[in-house]
């Protein structure tokens, strides 16, 4: 390390944090096709991406596809040494 280094040398100590899922954010899905990589917007209905995946195949002749499911969450510390908070109650 330089001696005109901006980064200092000290002792740093990993904090705890937790994962809450956003209670007004519920469970998407996407398909996605793995030959051309074109995507589904995404969706509520998994059956709604999954028909996207057919639609696609019929048009392409495409015959690989992936189906996603994604949520949306908020990290908070909950470390007591730092002042952390008790997450909310979903």
């Amino acid at each position: 390390m330089s001696a005109d280094s901006s980064l200092h040398r000290g002792r740093y100590r990993p904090i705890e944090w937790t994962l809450s899922a956003i209670p007004t954010m519920v469970v998407r899905h996407v398909g996605r096709c793995l030959s051309c990589g074109e995507r589904s917007a995404d969706t509520v209905d998994p059956d709604d991406a999954q028909l996207w995946c057919l639609r696609h195949a019929g048009m392409t002749q495409h015959s690989s596809y992936e189906l996603s499911a994604f949520q949306y969450f908020n990290a908070t510390i909950t470390d007591p040494a730092v002042g952390g908070t008790t997450p909310p109650q979903t």
